[in-house]
């Protein structure tokens, strides 16, 4: 393998052109060799625009070409299995964006390829690369706030319908849930270190679409525990992590959107307040880097198939109760 990592992007979506170009061109051990689109003049824009070396018109010459080691692929959600299954097969790692698939399913078949191909997948959940949450637990296993007992995590924001935008669309993995709930479930499962073993869920759901407009859910995990948890499309932003146990708690504001914030940890101990102050960091750039880390078998990559699988199949669950 090359000194760098040779990079290509599955499509021109929002997240590859606000967050991933920008922190690759910073990443070290990375270089961003190619841009693929099923319009290929789209392509060759992005491919001018951002100085990338390559443009293809079609996902599947991207994957076929050999200078290519790894492909980030966040495309919209129902693709994420068909094209990390190809990727895989045509022998690349793959970094996929949040929800890894629409099914734990398609999850578990994900990874066996990746496995038969002796290659890598990872799910992109880019807030566990942050340096705060790396403190977060340090705390929490430091007993700083004694067991954890109740998780709360909230992602929010307005979104303005776009009958255009996949997330508007139920067979193409649309919601909230999917969207931004997924995120709050990883953390609680974070957090606890298991799986839940009940869970209860209630959502409006938009009439025209069907989607989840805004889903909350009670997951209980073992011993009692408690995680409560909001995800919406229609409610302020709000992107909250609060971590309760019985010597106190611990709270995070921007807890899954910090890029570009400076950022703080509020422990909260005998009413007393003490904050732990992090500048700004580059969530994707941190796990692009660890990626290719990973990739060069120097780490094992933080989500592995265990990570993936369990929100998946969480997801499941919670989309039978709101849509029963």
């Amino acid at each position: 393998m090359t000194e760098k990592i040779r990079w290509g992007i599955l499509g021109c979506a929002a997240i590859a052109e606000k967050a991933f170009i920008p922190a690759i061109k910073k990443a070290a051990g990375a270089e961003l060799l190619a841009i693929s689109s099923r319009d290929a003049e789209k392509a060759n824009d992005w491919a001018a625009r951002f100085g990338i070396k390559k443009a293809f018109g079609s996902y599947e010459e991207l994957l076929f070409d050999l200078e290519i080691d790894a492909v980030y692929n966040p495309l919209p959600n129902h693709l994420h299995h068909s094209l990390t299954i190809a990727a895989l097969r045509a022998g690349k790692h793959v970094l996929c964006e949040k929800p890894l698939a629409l099914t734990a399913a398609e999850v578990r078949e994900m990874f066996a390829e990746a496995e038969k191909n002796r290659r890598l997948v990872m799910e992109g959940f880019m807030y566990r690369f942050h340096p705060r949450l790396k403190r977060v637990l340090e705390l929490i296993e430091s007993g700083a706030i004694g067991e954890p007992l109740v998780v709360r995590a909230t992602f929010n924001f307005i979104f303005d319908r776009d009958p255009a935008n996949y997330r508007w669309n139920p067979s193409s993995g649309g919601g909230a849930l999917y969207d931004v709930g997924c995120y709050t479930l990883n953390a609680a499962r974070l957090i606890f270190r298991s799986e839940p073993v009940r869970i209860e869920a209630a959502a409006r759901l938009d009439e025209k679409t069907g989607i989840d407009l805004t889903t909350s859910v009670l997951c209980e995990f073992t011993g009692n525990r408690q995680a409560l948890l909001t995800c919406s499309f229609e409610l302020e932003f709000q992107s909250t992590l609060e971590i309760s146990g019985r010597l106190g708690r611990i709270f995070l504001d921007r807890a899954f959107s910090a890029k570009h914030f400076e950022t703080e940890i509020q422990l909260l101990r005998n009413q007393k307040a003490e904050i732990f102050h992090f500048p700004p960091a580059d969530q994707f750039q941190l796990m692009i880097e660890h990626f290719g880390r990973a990739i060069r078998g120097e780490v094992t990559p933080l989500l592995d198939s265990n990570d993936s699988y369990g929100n998946a199949l969480a997801i499941e669950k919670i989309l039978r109760l709101i849509r029963r």
